[in-house]
């Protein structure tokens, strides 16, 4: 061919025009990939997490070697894994031990130490007491705050054995020296500030509560359901029934839910530890207490804060105006669950008329209290278990826990309270145990 022909070309590596690429073609090529991919990597993870969820909920794995046993095999008391690991955290049984040999007395918040001379309980002289001492004392009552005293003279009208006291090691001892308590003062000391709320309650009988009014309320929930009220002694101890804790004994599964009056609105905690008393199958009722240990401490706030202990020597007469709280049923027998806060006023009753031939005959025991009305009409009920019964005096005292009754609100059955004056030397001993 003549290459100075005028014919068209037609050779093999002519290249025509290339057409400019939109956007949608991009999209296309390289984002519906990308999109395809996160959906699929979406939906590994959602199918993964559901099987974690459903295994995680019928079946525990144990390691050292991998693999999954029945949940109902965690914490029955033998081991199923090969290094135990099923049976470590579960509730534990806390036994009541010696007495603790320190306490506050109700007048003035004094401190009062057992005499082992005299058998009987001695108040502490300000003479050479310290913040040493005072960390000390606080310390052997299971408190790990701060704690403050200052001196109190001791009335004219005061009989009172006063001793001046030591340190020895992380116990506090009457010193042997019998000298005289010169400065005629008395320590007057405070482990924790507690009792304190933003807001009075006014209104009773099963209304709406405010969580200003009762900051110390928390929820105990398993696997995200509610089970029990409880009343927070300080940033790491909640105070609660026993009676919780006997269907679900693994820990892992319980969390601790407070600052707010509505159970669906407000994170969950985790639980390290769950002590109860030694469980006494004959009677079950008895010993209703335990206290739980969170894995990490409260932020104290105007919504979350500590209620206080009673005082040894607390003495509550009958018709002695309390308080309950708590998201229990509304109505005995079935209903719903409340989603809010309830709060209202009950009465102490005299033992004797609640262990009456009309009432519990003798199922009360000097461990419990008695408080409602015996007409009826305003209980504690399922859901308000492990609650506060609480007292007012100067500050907030949590004297009972909700535990057990016939019913709700019916006549002549009021609600049964763990007694915790009864329990102060368990609940020091286990919160020093855990330091």
């Amino acid at each position: 061919m003549d290459p100075d022909s005028d014919q068209p070309l037609n050779r093999l590596d002519a290249t025509p025009p290339r057409k400019p690429r939109t956007p949608r073609d991009t999209f296309k090529k390289v984002g519906i990939p990308i999109i395809a991919a996160l959906l699929s990597l979406a939906t590994i993870v959602i199918v993964a997490v559901l099987i974690k969820v459903i295994l995680g909920k019928y079946y525990f794995l144990c390691g050292q070697p991998l693999h999954f046993i029945p949940r109902r095999q965690v914490c029955d008391g033998q081991e199923d894994c090969a290094s135990g690991e099923d049976e470590h955290l579960c509730v534990k049984n806390f036994p009541s031990g010696p007495p603790v040999p320190v306490r506050l007395s109700r007048d003035r918040s004094t401190l009062q130490v057992l005499n082992p001379a005299t058998g009987s309980w001695a108040s502490a002289c300000s003479d050479g007491f310290t913040d040493a001492l005072a960390q000390t004392a606080c310390g052997q009552m299971g408190f790990n705050s701060k704690p403050t005293f200052q001196a109190v003279k001791i009335g004219p009208e005061q009989d009172l054995d006063v001793v001046e006291i030591s340190a020895n090691g992380q116990e506090l001892q009457v010193q042997n020296s019998s000298g005289p308590c010169l400065s005629g003062s008395l320590v007057s000391l405070h482990c924790l500030a507690c009792g304190e709320s933003l807001k009075a309650p006014r209104v009773v009988g099963g209304e709406k509560a405010s969580v200003d009014s009762w900051p110390w309320q928390v929820s105990i929930q398993y696997s995200q359901q509610h089970i029990c009220g409880g009343s927070i002694l300080d940033a790491h101890w909640i105070l609660t029934a026993a009676h919780c804790f006997r269907k679900h004994l693994d820990v892992s599964n319980w969390k601790v839910r407070a600052g707010s009056d509505k159970l669906s609105n407000f994170p969950s905690l985790p639980v390290a530890k769950i002590f109860v008393t030694e469980h006494n199958a004959t009677y079950p009722k008895e010993k209703d207490i335990a206290l739980v240990k969170l894995q990490h401490p409260l932020t104290f706030s105007g919504t979350v804060r500590p209620i206080c202990l009673p005082f040894p020597d607390e003495e509550l007469t009958p018709a002695t105006p309390l308080w309950v709280i708590g998201w229990g049923f509304t109505e005995p027998g079935g209903g719903k669950m409340s989603d809010v806060l309830l709060q209202a006023s009950v009465q102490l009753i005299d033992r004797a008329r609640c262990n009456a031939e009309d009432a519990y005959q003798g199922e009360v025991t000097e461990e419990m209290l008695c408080a409602g009305s015996l007409e009826g009409g305003v209980d504690t009920c399922q859901g308000d278990s492990g609650g506060p019964l609480m007292y007012h005096s100067h500050l907030w005292q949590v004297v009972g826990i909700v535990s057990w009754g016939h019913g709700c609100g019916g006549p002549s059955t009021p609600g049964v309270y763990t007694k915790v004056t009864d329990y102060l030397n368990w609940i020091f001993s286990v919160r020093k145990s855990e330091p």
